[in-house]
């Protein structure tokens, strides 16, 4: 476990098993499905986050495990249809369900854990967790969208990245934070700070993870060169294109383009990232988001939770996958 899992412990583990109890079912296919996937969860990051929020108000409950559950439902949701839509054959270092199952079983993979976390929110009437729940699944189509438009025209600009990155990522942990409050039932001025916590928090993982896929020595679960391959203009090539020479440029558009692109090809572009040292530019707005967001910690009270919310900003900031 990292050091802000093992701050809470025994939430998690509360958290686990009732996770596991809401995945089960009598259908081989999805049983096979959800084994699969509960053996390969991730940091449980937003989830945590979500408790971590209540933590934060000194009032973890029932209502506030059923919507980390629901924030996870929704991510494992988003993760088997991205998976689909960008055709990624690894997840976590392991194969994805695509890549296991095909596209078929995957759409109604996906489908199924969003119908268990609407089902569990309408079962106990969190209707409030369930709107920004149903706002969050709008805002995470909308920027896939706009992301698979900015792909194909290659016209990305620094405002559309942010754009983007606020609604297909920073959206999702602005929700874990936001419903973690209303389960805590926090007042106005709380909610807003832990919303924008979370939004905070959720650029912060996103630009690491552009950061990331640069990593040629294979540390994360995320393919080196991942996005290039997937023809995207992440934030360090977005930096480094404002710098390049029209042949540079040119040269990177028609890497860009191709369906297929070797490692020579995945490597030049790396280079011309390194050659314009847009890493330590993107680093830079990493370091800014966690700055605001440690000072935003300061109008809550002291507690494990908030250590452990301090934990996270450390470990995103420092994560190397």
């Amino acid at each position: 476990m990292i050091e802000f899992q093992n701050i809470i412990t025994q939430e998690i583990n509360q958290f686990d098993k009732k996770f596991k109890n809401i995945l089960s079912t009598k259908a081989s296919l999805l049983y096979k499905v959800t084994n699969y996937i509960s053996q390969n969860t991730g940091k449980k990051i937003r989830p945590i986050c979500t408790i971590l929020a209540s933590g934060l108000l000194n009032n973890i409950n029932e209502k506030t495990y059923r919507s980390s559950i629901l924030i996870e439902l929704l991510h494992t949701a988003t993760l088997i249809h991205d998976d689909i839509v960008d055709d990624a054959n690894i997840r976590r270092s392991k194969f994805s369900i695509n890549a296991i199952w095909k596209n078929k079983i995957s759409v109604l993979s996906g489908d199924y854990f969003l119908a268990k976390g609407l089902k569990l929110a309408v079962e106990y009437k969190d209707y409030d967790v369930l709107d920004e729940i149903s706002t969050v699944v709008q805002k995470i189509v909308e920027g896939e969208l706009i992301q698979i438009e900015k792909t194909k025209k290659l016209n990305l600009t620094e405002e559309d990245y942010l754009k983007i990155i606020n609604l297909k990522t920073g959206s999702l942990f602005e929700c874990s934070f936001h419903v973690g409050g209303l389960s805590s039932e926090g007042n106005r001025n709380d909610i807003k700070n832990l919303i924008d916590l979370g939004s905070l928090i959720g650029v912060l993982f996103q630009i690491k993870d552009d950061i990331i896929d640069y990593d040629t020595t294979n540390h994360s679960g995320k393919e080196y060169g991942n996005d290039i391959k997937e023809g995207k203009i992440n934030l360090p090539l977005l930096y480094a294109l404002r710098n390049m020479n029209i042949v540079e440029k040119n040269s990177t558009f028609r890497i860009l383009r191709k369906k297929n692109n070797s490692l020579n090809d995945i490597n030049m572009v790396c280079k011309l990232v390194a050659k314009y040292d847009s890493i330590k530019q993107a680093e830079l707005i990493a370091e800014n988001h966690y700055k605001k967001a440690i000072l935003i910690l300061q109008n809550f009270n002291n507690s494990k939770y908030k250590i452990a919310i301090i934990e996270l900003l450390n470990f995103l900031i420092n994560r190397e996958k």
